[in-house]
C-alpha cells in the first residue's frame, strides 16, 4: 500500500502541472456525479459502471490516442453516460429531467472543445468512457416500471434488461 503515493508522485513528476489540474477537476467531477449515480444505481451497478467505463476508456485511448493518457476522467465520463441513460429512460417519471439533459449536454459541449484545444487531454478516452457507461447502463439499468399491487397501490420495480434476458433463457424443470 505504501507504493501508491510513490506511483502517484511519479505521475505528477512526469506529467507536471496538467496532471495536478486534471486530478482536481476529476475529484470535483466525481464528488458531484458519483453520489448521484450511486443513489440511482446502487453500489454494485455503480462499481460495474465505473469499471466498465474505465476499461472502455483505456481501450479506446490505447487504440486511437497518440499521446500518453493518465487519470480517471474517462471513467467519470462513463458515470455521466450512465446518468444520461437513466434520465432519458425515466424523463416522464423524474422531475427536472429536461434540466438534467441540458446539464449533461453542457458537460459534453464544454469538455470536447477544451480537449481539442488543450494539449494532454484525451478526448478519445472521454468518448470511450462515455460509450462504456451508456452501454453497461443500457444492460444493467435501472429501469423503473410501474406495477400495480394489492388494493390499487402502485410501486416502481426495477426491470433491468439483463435480468429479463437471463430469466427468458432459464430452463425450468418441473
Amino acid at each position: 500500500m505504501y507504493m501508491l503515493p510513490k506511483v502517484y508522485a511519479a505521475q505528477v513528476a512526469s506529467q507536471g502541472k496538467p496532471l495536478l489540474w486534471g486530478a482536481k477537476v476529476n475529484c470535483y467531477s466525481l464528488y458531484y456525479i458519483g453520489p448521484l449515480v450511486d443513489n440511482i444505481c446502487g453500489p454494485q451497478r455503480y462499481l460495474a459502471t465505473y469499471l466498465t467505463s474505465a476499461i472502455a476508456s483505456s481501450t479506446t485511448s490505447y487504440w486511437l490516442c497518440k499521446g500518453p493518457s493518465v487519470g480517471a476522467s474517462g471513467a467519470i465520463f462513463g458515470l455521466v453516460g450512465s446518468f444520461a441513460v437513466f434520465v432519458l429512460r425515466h424523463r416522464g417519471v423524474v422531475k427536472g429531467a429536461e434540466q438534467d439533459i441540458q446539464y449533461i449536454a453542457l458537460i459534453i459541449l464544454l469538455n470536447m472543445p477544451i480537449g481539442l484545444l488543450s494539449k494532454g487531454i484525451d478526448n478519445w478516452g472521454h468518448l470511450g468512457g462515455f460509450i462504456g457507461g451508456v452501454g453497461i447502463s443500457l444492460l444493467l439499468g435501472p429501469v423503473w416500471k410501474l406495477e400495480y399491487i394489492s388494493k390499487g397501490k402502485r410501486v416502481y420495480k426495477d426491470k433491468a434488461p439483463i435480468f429479463t434476458v437471463i430469466n427468458k433463457n432459464r430452463i425450468i424443470k418441473s
